[in-house]
């Protein structure tokens, strides 16, 4: 496993083209296959009241990676990671892990204490990335999306 180009940065957009908005549609239609993927009624207001982080690499035009986040009403201090992913010609090189590196301090920085996700019981390579980082599953949701679609329900202390 190894990254081909170490020229990533981080970009927090404030607002999203109608462009940037289909691209982003598009992104999360190649992650989340079969099993839906927000649209413009949840993306407007995620970027506009919640924060998404988009991994970006030199002389790409779109994200290599997305995070979507949103402060747990309940917790002012935990946020949830609504949705993760790496774009699918970009995965295998290690960049799930390089991304979520780069959004603990920007977490941190906004104050959060914890960070918290849910992810398909299923999806065990994601699960061993985010244990790899330090989340730790904390419980299993039957159903949490719908028939079969069971989710871990996972955390982590940011320190």
């Amino acid at each position: 496993m190894e990254t081909v180009n170490k020229s990533y940065y981080v970009e927090v957009p404030a607002s999203l083209s109608p462009e940037q908005q289909e691209m982003m549609i598009e992104l999360e239609k190649d992650a989340f296959p079969g099993i839906g993927a927000i649209d413009e009624q949840t993306l407007v207001p995620l970027v506009r009241y919640g924060k998404i982080i988009q991994y970006r690499q030199e002389n790409d035009p779109r994200p290599i990676a997305i995070c979507e986040l949103m402060r747990d009403y309940h917790d002012i201090h935990k946020a949830y990671i609504f949705g993760y992913y790496v774009r699918s010609d970009q995965q295998g090189k290690g960049i799930g892990k390089l991304f979520l590196d780069e959004i603990f301090p920007i977490l941190k920085k906004d104050g959060f204490k914890k960070v918290c996700l849910t992810v398909s019981t299923k999806n065990a390579a994601a699960v061993k990335l985010y244990e790899k980082v330090g989340f730790t599953v904390k419980g299993t949701r039957a159903n949490e999306f719908g028939p079969g679609e069971d989710r871990y329900y996972m955390e982590c202390s940011i320190v």
